[in-house]
């Protein structure tokens, strides 16, 4: 599939066979998301471990229903919802916390791992839901890899698509304006 094809086949995928991916695709999202434009270091941690997922998956939950945020908490009260939607791949997106383009960085390599997904034919999301699990369980950001002097800063989830659950179409949060 070609980069204008996957740009515009992508989309976010909220349920989630439990069909590992092999060690080669999940390199190839590796791969594309350190090609990805950059303004210093950033790190990413692959995350396949169920226990390490589940553990995420359940304070992220957490997280979520004690935000405050209406949306984080609407969503966290639905029936079954997993804030990880049963994905076999989590990829953390850390920065360092001397760098002001952490975000920027991770955003970046986030965002070309969810292209090269779409490319593999593969469900993926951007997500920073686990991200207020990882700060709320440093020990766990630790466990799943995320050196010292680094924070996470978005994630992304990838796998075999089981339909979709929860979803909002691609343009509802996006605005446009032109200056010509």
């Amino acid at each position: 599939m070609d980069a204008l094809k996957a740009i515009e086949a992508r989309k976010s995928t909220r349920s989630y066979t439990k069909e590992p991916l092999a060690d080669d695709r999940i390199q190839t999202l590796v791969k594309a998301a350190t090609r990805a434009p950059k303004a210093g270091d950033f790190h990413i941690a692959v995350v396949t471990n169920p226990d390490a997922l589940q553990e995420c998956n359940d304070i992220a939950l957490e997280c979520m229903k004690k935000s405050g945020n209406d949306f984080l908490v609407s969503r966290a009260s639905l029936p079954g919802y997993q804030p990880l939607y049963g994905a076999p791949l989590l990829l953390v997106f850390s920065g360092s916390e001397q760098n002001p383009y952490s975000l920027a960085n991770a955003s970046c390599a986030a965002t070309a791992a969810t292209i090269a997904a779409t490319a593999l034919e593969l469900g993926s999301c951007y997500v920073v839901t686990p991200t207020m699990a990882l700060a709320a369980k440093p020990a766990l950001a630790r466990k799943m890899g995320v050196p010292e002097g680094f924070k996470p800063q978005c994630c992304v989830i990838a796998g075999y698509s089981a339909g979709d659950a929860y979803g909002s179409p691609a343009s509802e949060f996006t605005n446009i304006s032109y200056c010509r």
